[in-house]
């Protein structure tokens, strides 16, 4: 064989072996893409590598130093102690602040019978960290009380206490890493000075957003009239003292087809019916919490906390409604009667026909 001869020989040996790396690359290039495609469902969601916990609760008012004082004793450090461990051992704990986090200040609010601001010391925001939260929705009828000074006082106290803030046009969502579990986390409520329910258009907006950034997206609400007469949820927009306070069953529902994992609410100060929609997981008022000098009689004294595990795609697998009542000047306390989930699970049965959830008389959440 010729010298000529055996330098093509080699050449085209050397050709097939690059053709090999390449087809090879190519491979595990496609490999790749089909991994990524399959690690989302047909509506966008992220899977994750193992089902998550989720723990919510309505409304939360840990005290106030304007005007009327509504002051917790043993400066507040006793409101969370039967509730801390739960909402500690949840992988992500999120509230509603109702009201501003904030030392000073000049209220907006005319003097009345109807009239309340509630100005939080800033120092309290160290209650909410030792409980464990994580993300705080400050999209309430309270969050003005004290002007922006009031709002962006609440936004830094909580951001630099390492707490997610949502709900304000300058501050639509926040987004946090837990082991390895993106959230995102926003709050609508129905004031101009906050993001708004009943503005859709931005509601798909900042839900679609989150939905493509996060894994798993989570959408607490302030919506709906007040009152122990309005525990039921109707159908279009409620309204309260002629104020437009949304129509939930549609945002709710709205958020869910944007990419929402789950949607919880609060602003009735009563706790309200849950259903499942889509495999996921809406609860439309979690009532209050721990509002320090509030009325607490009947079912305002109703203090739910909803804990909620989804799997890898973020959809509802189980879950449990911790049941709680709270006095006026308690944070909430161990319900041993459960009044609290048999109370919702009748408000569910009655507000949503064909729901696909089941509440036990104990407060644990399974799928029909």
């Amino acid at each position: 064989m010729t010298i000529k001869m055996k330098l093509i020989n080699v050449m085209a040996v050397i050709a097939i072996v690059l053709s090999s790396c390449a087809n090879t690359t190519e491979r595990a290039n496609s490999s790749a893409e089909k991994s990524d495609t399959t690690a989302q469902d047909s509506a966008g969601r992220h899977r994750i590598p193992h089902p998550v916990t989720i723990a919510m609760n309505g409304d939360m008012m840990l005290g106030s130093i304007h005007g009327t004082v509504r002051m917790p004793p043993n400066d507040g450090k006793d409101l969370l102690k039967d509730c801390d461990s739960i909402i500690r051992n949840a992988d992500v704990a999120c509230g509603n602040l109702e009201g501003v986090l904030a030392d000073s200040g000049t209220t907006r609010k005319r003097p009345g019978p109807l009239s309340y601001s509630f100005m939080m010391p800033t120092r309290f925001v160290n209650l909410m960290v030792d409980a464990g939260y994580d993300f705080m929705g400050i999209a309430n009828n309270h969050i003005f009380d004290f002007y922006d000074a009031g709002t962006q006082s609440t936004i830094k106290t909580l951001k630099n206490a390492g707490i997610g803030v949502a709900g304000t046009k300058d501050c639509e969502t926040s987004i946090k890493e837990i082991n390895g579990v993106k959230y995102g986390f926003c709050a609508f409520g129905h004031e101009d000075y906050s993001l708004k329910t009943q503005d859709t258009v931005t509601v798909a907006r900042i839900v679609k957003q989150l939905r493509k950034d996060c894994d798993i997206v989570i959408v607490c609400f302030h919506g709906g009239a007040e009152g122990t007469s309005k525990r039921h949820v109707p159908f279009g927009t409620e309204y309260f003292h002629g104020m437009d306070r949304g129509d939930v069953r549609k945002f709710a529902h709205l958020c869910i087809d944007c990419g929402a994992d789950i949607v919880y609410g609060h602003g009735p100060h009563v706790p309200r019916g849950m259903e499942l929609y889509n495999d996921h997981l809406i609860a439309y008022s979690l009532g209050n919490f721990a509002t320090i000098g509030m009325s607490t009689t009947g079912q305002t004294g109703h203090a739910p906390l909803l804990v909620a595990r989804l799997d890898a795609n973020g959809k509802f697998l189980d879950g449990k409604i911790h049941s709680f009542l709270q006095g006026s000047n308690t944070g909430p306390r161990r319900d041993p009667t459960n009044a609290v989930p048999k109370d919702m699970r009748e408000l569910s049965l009655s507000d949503f026909k064909d729901n696909k959830l089941n509440i036990a008389d104990d407060g644990t959440l399974t799928r029909r």
